[in-house]
């Protein structure tokens, strides 16, 4: 076999192998995108140690602030404790009761009590206090929205 020849079934070989590996790269990829949903199964209800005691002081409009204590349960109650800081009326702390809901992500408890219904972002080691529109609050005092949990 001449030079050329040897040249000429050497290149077509690798041709042949560079196609074939890119055709291949693209048909994994394809079957990937279009045969299978990756779901990220990492939620704060399965992947956290949620259950215990959160605590924090939350902004008020009216008084000092209110000392905030909320306990989940692994049954799926709680107990919240509002102590709101001041002097005279202002001043008083009222407990609620009741079960919580997980949201279909996983991240979000919603604590229901007769007609008192708050809803938390769950993270590692500390809740946050959503607005009523479902959103973490951004503001100024958005870290005093945070509780913290209790070791």
């Amino acid at each position: 076999m001449n030079r050329m020849s040897k040249y000429g079934v050497l290149m077509a070989l690798l041709a042949f192998t560079l196609l074939n590996c890119t055709n291949q790269g693209n048909k994994n990829k394809d079957a990937t995108t279009d045969d299978q949903t990756v779901v990220d199964m990492h939620t704060s209800e399965i992947s956290l140690d949620w259950a215990g005691v959160y605590e924090g002081t939350m902004p008020c409009a009216d008084c000092e602030g209110i000392e905030t204590v909320i306990e989940l349960s692994d049954d799926n109650t709680f107990t919240a404790t509002y102590n709101y800081l001041g002097e005279g009326d202002k001043a008083h702390t009222y407990t609620n009761e009741g079960v919580f809901t997980w949201d279909e992500s996983g991240q979000v408890v919603t604590l229901a009590a007769e007609d008192d219904i708050k809803q938390f972002k769950v993270g590692e080691n500390h809740i946050t206090l959503l607005g009523e529109d479902g959103e973490v609050n951004t503001g100024e005092l958005a870290e005093f929205y945070v509780l913290k949990k209790k070791m």
